[in-house]
């Protein structure tokens, strides 16, 4: 039979080592290469540059990123975070391949991202909860006032995928388009469907109801560089809408037997052209 205190003093030479490896693996390990990997990726692979602040260890393959901006290439910020929580595996990475999962806390709500890299295959799952777009810098920065709860999901494997999402109580404040001033509205729900083909974003269902306006559109959007806008438009005002917007109305010719107005929406993203 072992000694007892034989025992105990084989575990505390076997734990004096294991907290002498952990220690070394702390102080040792290439946090900065994680960093650099993470931004050379996202540099080749996309067109939006990554910055990462600083790095700090959680377990063996968990971390913290702090201060998380990601922005195009002309340095407009379209995402940023104070914190990242970041699970990746190691072995992967000593393979030069990329597998990873994070958790943001970002606008008032939560960011889920799921990443895998293998020879021939890239898979990107993006999960968003309760994310608050007024308090979005970049549509406050381009004079939207926007309210609203957004979630929903996105997968994509290469350059293929879909999404899903949602927005509970969406208003719109002060909108203009083309210089016409719209009415303020309010949308209960709203919901986007889409497929992703390359740079080809093709909208299934993208449908706004609210107690004064319905809208229901369906089309193309091409995403490289200003993306040019292909859709199919179907608006539903309220009868006190429709009497307080009669000249606005007006123009648009093709009405439904459901109360519709239809027309078409076309040029880029920053200035869309109706086709009445």
């Amino acid at each position: 039979m072992i000694d007892r205190t034989l025992l105990i003093r084989r575990a505390l030479f076997v734990a004096y080592f294991a907290a002498a490896f952990l220690v070394f693996l702390v102080l040792l390990f290439p946090f900065d290469r994680i960093i650099a990997k993470l931004e050379s990726e996202m540099r080749q692979r996309t067109s939006f540059e990554l910055n990462v602040a600083r790095i700090s260890p959680l377990f063996f393959n968990q971390f913290i990123l702090s201060d998380v901006v990601l922005s195009d290439r002309n340095g407009k910020v379209l995402f940023e975070s104070p914190q990242v929580r970041m699970s990746v595996s190691l072995f992967r990475l000593l393979r030069n391949l990329l597998s990873m999962d994070l958790k943001a806390s970002a606008y008032g709500g939560e960011l889920l991202v799921k990443t895998q890299q293998e020879p021939g295959r890239q898979y990107v799952a993006l999960d968003v909860n309760g994310l608050d777009i007024a308090s979005y810098t970049l549509l406050k920065n381009a004079g939207f006032h926007f309210s609203g709860k957004l979630g929903g999901n996105i997968e994509l494997t290469n350059d293929t995928g879909k999404g899903k999402l949602w927005l509970k109580g969406l208003t719109s404040r002060d909108l203009k388009i083309k210089g016409f001033s719209l009415p303020d509205l309010d949308f209960d729900q709203c919901w986007l469907e889409a497929d992703i083909k390359g740079d080809r974003m093709t909208i299934r269902k993208l449908d706004l109801d609210g107690k004064e306006l319905k809208v229901r559109c369906i089309g193309d959007v091409i995403l490289r560089e200003r993306g040019s806008l292909n859709l199919t438009v179907r608006l539903k005002p309220s009868e006190r809408l429709a009497r307080e917007q009669a000249g606005l109305l007006s123009l648009i010719k093709n009405k439904d037997a459901e109360g519709f107005y239809q027309f078409n929406l076309g040029g880029t993203l920053s200035e869309p052209v109706p086709r009445l």
